[in-house]
């Protein structure tokens, strides 16, 4: 028997999406369907019919509360590296009044309204998620060209806008905040429980993160336009090769050796049992390796300096702080599944158990400077 919800729900997306549509040039829509891997926007792969041929576009309606700087940032940016013709990033479409988002009220009761931009189909396989990626030596180093190709082309570019997100410096002291809250938040599941059990060694791992990442040398390290979500859920590929780039929207003016860091915590770091948390030396050198040997042999280029060697063993700490945060902020303001957010908290605190474990933060330096400085 037919779900008569499941009918209403696809009646409502299609009347939403004709709605949406009604403000581009595209043509008419024949078929959508709903992307499934997004945790943060709502996004739909849509076919449209024009003058007789089909094409598919990406669809995205942007999640309550961004701010509408926070779009003209990550549209700078896409517009930015559209024309440098450097990376496989998808096109934006412009509104019947030349806008690349549009801002659209559900209705009169809507003060705040939806915002939705439409972007072209990027080829290539969607391989990874955030989740569990473990990439093939070739698509490691792919990947990892791509990220110094994009650091390349934003040398330089300071976008339109800005996200309303802080600087990863500023932010640790807000995810200490964040984490030290929780017990008041608890909703008795096993989520829970897991965090507050280990609420002290995360606090002590945010304290002695920052604590080094406010020596006076990082005020000179490099900042530019960062990515902030690279991870193999973000790229396409074929073959061994990156295809596509996409999800810019958390794109902010930060560190370059932090976009690198969270960079190899997303590609690196093992979820396999025993070994969660711990991270894949052997592909942090090749990651790295690639993007140092890439940016080493373009003109006026720069690989990591020394100085960022030295702190990136911290960054790639900040970065699974940064995603722990996520976690936490997600699962206290929507609801959730408690077990499927708890493989996410168990990853992190297991990789915070392995940062300080001995001798495993002297093996990650000796292994990066090496890298860093041949």
């Amino acid at each position: 028997m037919t779900n008569p919800v499941s009918i209403m729900s696809i009646e409502w997306k299609t009347l939403e999406l004709k709605n949406i549509l009604g403000n581009y040039h595209l043509g008419e829509l024949v078929g959508f369907e709903q992307d499934r891997r997004g945790t943060v926007n709502t996004s739909f792969t849509i076919e449209m019919e024009q003058d007789g041929q089909r094409r598919k576009y990406f669809l995205r309606r942007y999640k309550r509360g961004i701010q509408e700087e926070e779009i003209q940032c990550e549209h700078s940016l896409i517009s930015h590296l559209i024309e440098a013709q450097t990376l496989p990033v998808a096109h934006l479409h412009r509104t019947l009044d030349g806008r690349t988002y549009l801002h659209r009220f559900a209705g009169p009761d809507d003060q705040e309204g939806a915002f939705y931009a439409i972007f072209d189909f990027l080829p290539g396989e969607d391989r990874y998620t955030w989740v569990d990626p473990t990439c093939t030596p070739e698509e490691l180093v792919s990947s990892a060209i791509t990220l110094a190709q994009l650091h390349s082309a934003v040398n330089g570019f300071q976008p339109s806008g800005k996200r309303a997100e802080a600087k990863i410096l500023d932010l640790l002291p807000e995810i200490s905040r964040n984490v030290a809250a929780c017990p008041e938040k608890a909703k008795n599941t096993e989520f829970d429980a897991y965090l507050l059990e280990n609420l002290e060694l995360v606090l002590g791992n945010v304290s002695s993160t920052l604590a080094v990442l406010t020596e006076s040398q990082v005020d000179g390290l490099p900042q530019l336009v960062v990515h902030c979500d690279y991870h193999p859920g973000n790229i396409k590929f074929h073959e061994s090769q990156v295809s596509g780039l996409f999800d810019f929207d958390w794109s902010k003016v930060d560190l370059r050796s932090f976009d690198v860091g969270l960079a190899v915590w997303y590609f690196c770091a093992s979820w396999k049992l025993p070994e969660d948390g711990e991270l894949r030396l052997t592909d942090l050198a090749i990651f790295l390796g690639a993007y140092q040997e890439y940016l080493r042999l373009q003109p006026g280029a720069r690989p990591l300096s020394l100085l960022e060697g030295q702190y990136l063993p911290y960054l790639i700490n900040a970065g699974n702080l940064y995603v722990l945060n996520w976690t936490i902020l997600d699962f206290y303001s929507k609801d959730v599944d408690p077990g499927e957010y708890l493989i996410y908290l168990r990853h992190s605190v297991n990789f915070i158990r392995w940062f300080e474990a001995a001798g495993n933060l002297e093996r990650l330096k000796a292994l990066i400077q090496d890298i860093v400085k041949n």
